[in-house]
């Protein structure tokens, strides 16, 4: 009887330690912990001077009451890498905060979905405006200064040329996607605050549309199983898409050694011109040119006509060299063959062959 038990407690040993090395539980729990809702804390006085800019709810238009609910809610949410600071933060009635939630502005329809435009400067010094445009427009300053992500642009590229790029991006709605990679496993994952709908529409289809395979998991989550090589294509899609890539590390087998993926490139805070240029991580220490440009990113040309015409002239003169030399290969091929005896025996008969 006694053996009886110790197998019995001998298997559900063994089942919890299988459930605890399988990668997917690990990598659904790490969703669920990471996806809580962060507190964040205004201070009583800084709220008070926000209750004396602002009368009215800029989402709903609603007129603050007594009677009204009045919360602090965030433009770019911090779980999407927002700031925590004042020029982050606006008040609205509850409803709207709930409506809101960790979404991004533009999810809330008109008049939120305005043509993006160049970030204006920061606000920080001058009086903030808390009307629908203002907030869209405070919302490109704060992605600027938000945690962001490497372009493919090198470390000549202008300030001017990576905004306009990162601007692209900042014209979809902000999701966080949740994600991990290595040699032989490779995951992608969506939590319940990850942003909104038709965001996380978009990302889930451009997920599948790379290969990936979904994965069972609860009602509050999506996973999905990528294959190793394809992986980073689709981390590159998702950020071009605007979304926060999000590292996961797995305990067990799985686990990496700090510092040897490529994970570490993710988040970049563009907080000075020098930060824009040079690419680097506010206390990131590294060598000049080390970090020039995130491994496996996509080359991102100049449209700009000197370029265009610079590129065209390369090409030409490339191709023109390339059949200079092809040229002199053959020339030097028939040289070598003339000299040589059988070559001269073939040329004979050749000549013999033909009709006199």
């Amino acid at each position: 009887m006694e053996t009886a038990d110790k197998i019995g407690i001998e298997q559900v040993n063994e089942a919890k330690q299988s459930s605890l090395d399988d990668p997917l539980t690990n990598f659904s729990k790490a969703i669920s912990q990471l996806s809580a809702r962060q507190s964040f804390h205004l201070p009583a006085k800084l709220r008070e001077q926000l209750r004396s800019m602002q009368t009215s709810c800029p989402i709903c238009q609603t007129d603050f009451t007594k009677e009204t609910s009045i919360v602090v809610a965030q433009i770019v949410p911090i779980e999407h890498g927002g700031p925590d600071d004042f020029s982050n933060c606006f008040l609205c009635c509850e409803r709207c905060n709930r409506r809101l939630g960790t979404s991004d502005l533009l999810s809330l329809g008109e008049p939120f979905c305005s043509a993006t435009a160049a970030p204006p400067p920061p606000s920080h010094g001058r009086a903030l405006g808390f009307s629908p445009t203002d907030l869209v427009q405070r919302r490109l300053e704060l992605l600027a200064r938000s945690a962001n992500h490497w372009t493919p642009h090198t470390l000549n590229s202008m300030k001017s040329t990576v905004l306009k790029h990162l601007e692209k991006r900042w014209a979809e709605p902000r999701v966080r996607v949740f994600a991990y990679h290595s040699s032989d496993l490779a995951l992608v994952g969506f939590g319940a605050r990850s942003g909104d709908a038709q965001g996380l529409g978009a990302a889930r289809v451009l997920t599948k549309f790379q290969g990936a395979r979904q994965l069972p998991t609860d009602d509050a989550m999506s996973v999905y199983q990528v294959d190793p090589g394809r992986f980073l294509p689709l981390i590159w899609s998702l950020i071009e898409l605007n979304a926060l890539i999000v590292s996961v590390r797995l305990p067990g087998k799985y686990t990496m050694a700090p510092g040897s993926e490529w994970q570490d490139f993710w988040p970049d805070h563009m907080r000075s011109v020098a930060a824009v240029r040079s690419r680097r991580r506010p206390g990131h220490a590294s060598k000049f040119g080390e970090l020039a440009r995130c491994p496996d990113a996509s080359r991102v040309l100049s449209d700009r006509p000197d370029a265009v015409r610079k590129r065209r002239n390369s090409a030409a003169r490339v191709e023109r060299n390339r059949s200079q030399r092809l040229a002199l290969y053959h020339q030097k091929r028939i040289e070598e063959a003339s000299q040589d005896s059988a070559y001269a025996v073939l040329e004979a008969r050749l000549l013999s062959l033909q009709p006199s």
